[in-house]
């Protein structure tokens, strides 16, 4: 506890003297730019432009170009420059989105993000759809804390806006091509040209593959490659000074091959000979398979693809007042298979086909004549409608052998210990298939009203407050059934089918509870200008995530489904920061400390039977620090860095005094961009490294005892560690070409992105390898 103090009294310390150094550096704050200052983007986080510097907020924003200078690609990329902000990325259909140590990853259709994921303003926040190329894109934006004032219903402690580049009325074209190990090829080009005088039209695509890194060792693709093809079609129209309008269609499609869930517990053996064919390595191959006919013969490995269509339009009716409109329809459907218990034999084999369809309208109006109000207001309605069917493939026999102690037999599994198992006589009653499958529904339609005010009071002093009211009309589903009959170790009978793990509903047909919920979020926020490029603020903010029913199988074949439901969770945080910038704009400085309380935290639990529910943890605590800084030393050389420290723990209930999963205590990253001369061209070098503290990938943090499996070992976890990046460019003179030179984990650090997976249910953990170094060329054109 001293050290937590500590940490905050230091983190508190640093704000205070960022305040300090803004007064000491009031008179080179005015000094006249030059080509060594820092770019101050300019961003939209309160619907208005502001340099990122004035938003009294603590926001993360990077350019197109700064993406482009890092090599990120995508979020789990972009989360290791963000303080606070953390993306696991087990693949592209279940990505876990982590903002000050909240977790926002559930696919139920009857779940509700935390951390929402915005295009243009438009949430993507569904977690099976959420996850989606960074390419073409004038910024990102990344806003901690509550911001549900700001972006809506799900920003509950956090938001993610991606501003992708619009048609503009002017011609140019870019293509880039790489290559590199494992197999890596990227190819993606844009091209903006003007239609007419008022049209524009920006055609945008990216090409990706990589094969996977881990190895099969049962032959076949490697699992956790990348297969992916991202296009984007936008029209700009803009008929007069006062109406602008931009259209914006997406779509992506990803085929990865499986994710390698990997079991500690049984060696990885040839299923057929039973030859030991790898060892326990985390990071080592796996053997790994599906089984015949299961879900129409799809591999392992998923299937998936989203659609979007975005309408953004303003028009300024008068020097003051500015209506703007954002119309939205998105679609998106995959289908993952993977094997569960981590090993050859065919134990568990499951998969998820996840679909989900929104459409929303927002309507606002903002208002500025230049004084001392600014102010904006409107509506929103939101409609979203989505399942997640689960299908549960298992072997009787092999599971009632590892009930009745025999998991021996799997040491080495082959063939040899399936006969064993199947010549045993109490078994041979048991199928060696048995299918079941359950499926949960959610439907809802939200309705918002908000308004937002700021007033700046004297020339230094700005207060803002918002508030927004929530209306949900909302619909929970399940069904269940079985799929060939009913599980005889399940103690099926000659007149009832029973479920191994789940009951079916009756008829097989899905079960619903309708059901509403309201509240309200606000925010009130005071900034003071030091000087003109330095600010300290403070803010108390609240956050809400809806009430919702999370449905369970039923408790005997044909019965009622079990709902349960989960009141709105609600966190009101309090922050302050300052940011500034010094030495005549060379120099950057940002830094936040917060505090946010959370009652009826909702956490989601595995059940014995490997189904995903929500259930109420309780209530939470976090205290941090966020820091973000640039210096530009000369034209030719940056360094910059941030650092965040976390301390989010259960404060009751179940998990009381644990680590909040996925969320470490301490990270940084630090890095430089010096370029220099030659007398054929440029050269710049990008060397980056980030660095984490130890995580746990479970809200129980593997403690004994938690665990209902008898799982005695707490390894589910990752310790610190750090990745090195290295980018080398040649910009040849008077060429508008680019060669780099990439690798990424070029220390090659062996470290884990997930643990514990569906199989630990079963009291079989599985393991997901984190990415190993990988290396390669780029050449870029751009007119």
């Amino acid at each position: 506890m001293r050290a937590i103090h500590t940490t905050l009294l230091l983190s508190a310390a640093s704000v205070l003297a960022l305040s300090s150094a803004s007064m000491a550096v009031a008179a080179e704050a005015d000094a006249p730019a030059d080509s060594s200052q820092v770019e101050q983007l300019i961003v939209t986080a309160q619907k208005r432009e502001q340099k990122a510097l004035d938003v009294p907020v603590s926001l993360t924003a990077y350019s197109g170009a700064m993406l482009d200078t890092l090599g990120i690609q995508e979020f789990e990329e972009l989360s290791l420059f963000v303080p606070g902000f953390e993306v696991q990325n087990q693949s592209p259909n279940n990505p876990g989105f982590v903002m000050r140590g909240i977790t926002s990853d559930s696919g139920e259709a009857t779940n509700e993000p935390r951390v929402s994921v915005y295009q243009d303003g438009v949430s993507i926040s569904k977690s099976r759809g959420s996850y989606v190329e960074l390419f073409d894109l004038e910024r990102v934006e990344v806003a901690k804390g509550p911001q549900s004032t700001l972006y809506g219903r799900g920003a509950l402690i956090g938001a993610v806006n991606i501003i992708q580049a619009k048609a503009r009325p002017e011609f140019s074209t870019s293509a880039k091509i790489e290559a590199g190990n494992f197999g890596y090829m990227l190819a993606e080009g844009m091209i903006n040209a003007p239609v007419s005088d008022t049209v524009s039209l920006r055609v945008a695509g990216r090409i990706k593959h990589r094969d996977g890194y881990v190895k099969n060792l049962l032959g076949g693709d490697d699992f956790n490659s990348t297969q992916t093809t991202a296009l984007r079609a936008a029209v700009n129209w803009r008929p007069n000074d006062r109406l602008n309008a931009d259209f914006v269609v997406n779509y992506q499609s990803d085929s990865p091959s499986g994710t390698s869930f990997k079991s500690l517990t049984y060696l990885p053996t040839d299923p057929n000979t039973g030859a030991v064919l790898g060892d326990l390595g985390r990071n080592s191959g796996a053997a790994l398979q599906t089984v015949a006919g299961f879900e129409n013969d799809q591999k392992l490995g998923l299937e998936r693809d989203v659609f979007s269509a975005t309408a953004l339009a303003s028009y300024k009716i008068s020097d003051a007042l500015t209506l703007a409109s954002t119309t939205a329809f998105r679609r998106f459907a995959g289908e993952e298979v993977f094997d569960a218990d981590g090993f050859s034999l065919p134990l568990f084999t499951f998969a998820e086909d996840a679909t989900g369809k929104s459409a929303s309208q927002d309507l606002r109006l903002n208002y500025d004549n230049g004084g001392k109000i600014t102010a904006f207001g409107g509506v929103s309605y939101f409609w979203e409608d989505g399942n997640q069917r689960v299908p549960l493939l298992f072997n009787e026999r092999a599971y009632a052998a590892r009930l009745n102690g025999l998991g021996g037999l799997f040491a080495a599994p082959n063939v040899a210990g399936l006969n064993v198992i199947n010549s045993i006589a109490g078994f041979a009653p048991f199928k060696s298939q048995h299918l079941e499958s359950y499926t949960n529904y959610g439907t809802t339609k939200s309705y918002d009203a908000y308004g937002d005010v700021t007033w700046k009071a004297t020339d230094k002093l700005e207060l803002a407050a918002g508030l927004r009211y929530t209306y949900d009309d909302k619909e929970s589903g399940y069904a269940a059934q079985l799929l060939n009959g009913g599980s005889v170790l399940g103690g099926s009978t000659a007149t009832v089918a029973r479920g191994l793990f789940v009951q079916p509903t009756a008829g097989g047909l899905p079960e619903y509870r309708s059901f509403t919920d309201n509240g309200v979020t606000y925010r009130v926020v005071g900034r003071y200008a030091v000087t003109q490029d330095a600010n300290v603020y403070a803010s108390v903010s609240t956050g809400r995530r809806p009430k919702v029913v999370s449905a369970g199988t039923p408790a005997t074949p044909g019965g009622p489904v079990r709902f349960s439901e989960i009141p709105a969770e609600e966190v009101t945080s309090y922050e302050t920061g300052a940011k500034g910038a010094f030495l005549a704009g060379h120099l950057i400085l940002e830094g936040a400390v917060y505090h946010y309380d959370y009652k009826n935290f909702q956490t989601s639990i595995r059940t014995a039977a490997g189904q995903i529910v929500s259930t109420n943890a309780g209530e939470a605590k976090a205290t941090g620090f966020e820091g973000q800084s640039t210096f530009k030393i000369t034209p030719n050389a940056s360094v910059f860095g941030t650092y965040a420290y976390s301390h989010a723990r259960f404060g009751n209930g179940l998990f009381e005094g644990n680590h909040f999963r996925l969320s470490p205590d301490n990270s940084f990253s630090l890095g430089a961009n010096v370029g220099f001369d030659a007398p054929t061209g440029r050269f710049t070098l990008t060397p980056t490294y980030t660095w984490q503290s130890e995580v746990f990938f479970d809200n129980n943090n593997d403690l004994a005892a938690l665990q209902t499996t008898g799982d005695k070992i707490q390894d589910e976890k990752q310790k610190a560690y750090g990745l090195l990046n290295l980018r080398l460019a040649y910009e040849p003179n008077n060429r508008p070409m680019k060669f780099e030179l990439f690798a990424s984990n070029l220390l090659e650090q062996d470290y884990i992105k997930d643990a514990g997976n569906t199989g630990d249910a079963f009291g079989i953990p599985t393991f997901i390898a984190g990415e190993p170094r990988y290396v390669g060329v780029s050449v870029s054109i751009k007119h």
